[in-house]
């Protein structure tokens, strides 16, 4: 007769934080290429996409925040080379995104009404939400390009290798038929 135990402590399974910057990260970068296409989306879902995008935002600089802290202290000191220009990209990508979902708020035709809340949308505030959303697309594409080698070596491991070893496990268990 054969008993089984089953362990009641198993450990619970956490994601490392490379895992959640990287899915954030592309969750950010999809939702971001989204909401830029009214035409797709509609002002509706281009609204809330947007009020969304904000939250997430502020979950994704609290992810990093060790690292802004860390390189705001050594501003002025002797930096890795890149290193204080990738800082200003992303503080005027900061402040770029900060004044795109606030002034997108205070355009906004639709869920700031579902909300109950209205504001005046004047020419001023939409010119800026159009210039900043115009902005906005340089300044992703430099802030990709600094962290290309870093999102590349990312997809490899997370995506790519699961991937592979998956289907290598599948094709070995096919040819040998399935036996162990």
């Amino acid at each position: 007769m054969t008993t089984a135990t089953i362990s009641t402590g198993q450990k619970k399974r956490r994601f490392s934080e490379t895992i959640k910057n990287y899915w954030l990260d592309i969750t950010l970068f999809f939702a971001f290429i989204i909401d830029m296409n009214t035409r797709f989306t509609g002002i509706p879902v281009h609204e809330w996409l947007g009020i969304a995008f904000g939250v997430a935002l502020i979950y994704h600089l609290l992810l990093h925040w060790n690292w802004i802290v860390a390189i705001t202290k050594r501003l002025l000191r002797k930096l890795p080379s890149g290193q204080r220009l990738r800082y200003v990209i992303d503080l005027l990508l900061f402040v770029d995104m900060v004044v795109l979902v606030m002034t997108g708020i205070w355009i906004s035709e639709v869920a700031m009404g579902q909300l109950g809340l209205h504001f005046a949308s004047k020419f001023f505030w939409r010119r800026l939400h159009a210039q900043t959303a115009d902005l906005a697309i340089w300044l992703v594409a430099l802030h990709l390009a600094f962290d290309w080698k870093w999102i590349l070596n990312c997809t490899k491991r997370y995506v790519w290798q699961p991937l592979v070893g998956n289907s290598r496990a599948l094709a070995q268990n096919t040819v040998s038929g399935g036996e162990q």
